[in-house]
C-alpha cells in the first residue's frame, strides 16, 4: 500500500517526466519550424537577460540555487530528479531562444518562428521609419495583415546587424517606395 511520502514522490515524478516530455516537443516543434524558414538572411537572438528569454532563464537559476542550497543543507536530492530539472530547463531556453530570435528573409520578417500569423511579408509593408534606441537601432513597420487592417510592428536591430539589415530595406522597400513616389510625383503630374 502506498504511503503518502511515496504517493507524492510518484507524483513528482511523472509531473517531471512530463516536463521533460513537453519541453523536448516544444524543442523538437521549434527546431522543425526554424528549419522550414526560407532563404534567411539575417537573425539576432531578443530578450531581457543576455539576450536570452527571462522565465527560462529565472527557472534554471532557481533550479541552480535550490540545488546549491540542498547541498549546503545538507539535504539529500537524487541527481536524476535534479537533472531532470536541468534538461527540461534547457530544452525550454533553447527552444524560446530558437523561437524568440527574430529571423529576416528574402521574403519578410519573422519575430516568432512558432507563429506563423506573426510574420511580416516584405509586400505588406506600406512605410517604415527609423528610431534611434541607444546601442539599438528601432524600426517601426507599418503593414497591412491579412484582413487589410493597419498594423505596427516595432522591431529592435542590434548594432552588429544594422548596416546588413539598413541594406536589405533598401533593396526590398526603398526601391518600391521610391518608384512608387516617381509615379505618383512626376513632372507631368505637377504640371498639370
Amino acid at each position: 500500500m502506498f504511503t503518502a511520502p511515496d504517493l507524492f514522490t510518484t507524483l513528482h515524478i511523472v509531473l517531471l517526466l512530463g516536463f521533460v516530455g513537453v519541453t523536448s516537443l516544444l524543442l523538437l516543434v521549434t527546431v522543425v519550424n526554424w528549419l522550414r524558414v526560407r532563404q534567411p538572411v539575417l537573425s539576432w537572438r531578443t530578450g531581457p537577460v543576455f539576450r536570452l528569454p527571462g522565465w527560462p532563464v529565472a527557472f534554471l537559476l532557481t533550479v541552480l540555487v535550490l540545488f546549491g542550497l540542498s547541498v549546503v543543507l545538507d539535504h539529500e536530492i537524487p541527481l536524476p530528479l535534479f537533472g531532470g530539472y536541468l534538461l527540461g530547463g534547457g530544452f525550454w531556453l533553447v527552444a524560446a531562444s530558437l523561437a524568440g530570435s527574430v529571423v529576416v528573409t528574402e521574403y519578410g520578417i519573422i519575430t516568432n518562428v512558432n507563429h506563423a500569423d506573426e510574420a511580416v511579408g516584405w509586400s505588406q509593408v506600406v512605410d517604415y521609419f527609423e528610431v534611434p534606441q541607444g546601442c539599438r537601432a528601432g524600426f517601426v513597420f507599418f503593414y497591412l495583415d491579412a484582413h487589410d487592417r493597419r498594423r505596427r510592428l516595432e522591431l529592435a536591430v542590434p548594432r552588429y546587424r544594422r548596416a546588413a539589415f539598413r541594406a536589405l530595406l533598401h533593396r526590398k522597400l526603398d526601391v518600391r517606395f521610391d518608384l512608387a513616389l516617381e509615379r505618383t510625383y512626376g513632372k507631368k503630374e505637377l504640371e498639370g
